[in-house]
């Protein structure tokens, strides 16, 4: 598993510019009237070229087709695509040992709000033939407001003030309850409109956190977080505190928590 996809499983674990900085029913959804995503509409001033050394191929319609990371390749598609349900973005995952394909329901916004993961091995994922499922909810700006997956029944309610997520609340299926309330003192607008779901806010996007560089996941948040509070189901407490590079054009070209610079996250602007 590459370290960009790592970062997202492991990590303890951007947007609408006004700057622009940037249902518990299981039965499958019925999608409105769908939109292709399109990075412009997500990376205001400009998407990265490279995440992680990941290289990031577009199409004439501004849509990523492509990231290549090393071992891994992901490919998106675009159009219609039907299994037990209908869908009009198609995403493989592949390496050298296995691969993951992840069929998609977009909404008006072109964000993902409904996703079948389908695994290579039929006796992966929560579900007995082999598959998860991923719900989503965005606000009337874009932003994603809430994820329900199958796996491990978890359900993350994400909490906005001013165009930045100031607190995520997760419940598992055992009712077991995480709150992460996030701290922005000191931190710079969200110019490059990045975002990782895991490292910044403890929202397990796993594998799918990488399609919010192909414009599926919602807009970023308005300023770059500096640190959170997670509190557990004991009312424990841990601090965690963030830190960022930046070009000459304040865009951020690193990013890493704690003492875990080795683990940094990097991008790189054209």
């Amino acid at each position: 598993m590459n370290q960009f996809i790592k970062f997202h499983v492991l990590a303890l674990t951007a947007m609408s510019m006004t700057f622009i900085s940037c249902s518990d029913e299981k039965d499958e959804p019925t999608p409105d009237t769908p939109t292709e995503p399109k990075v412009e509409n997500v990376f205001t001033n400009g998407m990265p070229s490279s995440i992680n050394g990941a290289n990031i191929t577009t199409n004439n319609n501004g849509q990523v087709t492509k990231i290549v990371d090393g071992n891994e390749t992901i490919t998106i598609e675009y159009g219609a695509f039907s299994r037990a349900d209908n869908f009009n973005v198609k995403a493989t995952i592949k390496d050298d040992y296995d691969t993951e394909t992840f069929y998609m329901q977009t909404n008006k916004q072109g964000f993902a709000t409904y996703v079948l993961q389908v695994y290579s091995d039929p006796t992966a994922g929560e579900n007995e033939d082999g598959t998860d499922t991923w719900r989503f909810e965005y606000s009337a700006d874009g932003q994603l407001t809430r994820l329900q997956r199958s796996e491990s029944g978890d359900d993350f309610t994400i909490t906005y003030a001013n165009g930045d997520i100031i607190k995520v609340v997760q419940v598992d299926n055992n009712n077991d309850r995480n709150e992460y309330t996030i701290n922005y003192t000191d931190g710079k607008p969200n110019k490059g409109c990045v975002l990782m779901f895991d490292g910044f806010f403890g929202i397990d996007m796993d594998e799918m956190g990488i399609f919010y560089y192909a414009g599926l996941l919602g807009n970023a948040t308005k300023n770059l977080p500096m640190g959170y509070i997670e509190k557990n189901k004991d009312g424990d407490t841990y601090t965690e505190t963030f830190h960022w590079e930046f070009d000459a054009n304040d865009f951020p070209t690193k990013f890493w928590s704690g003492d875990n610079v080795w683990d940094a996250v990097t991008w790189s602007w054209n």
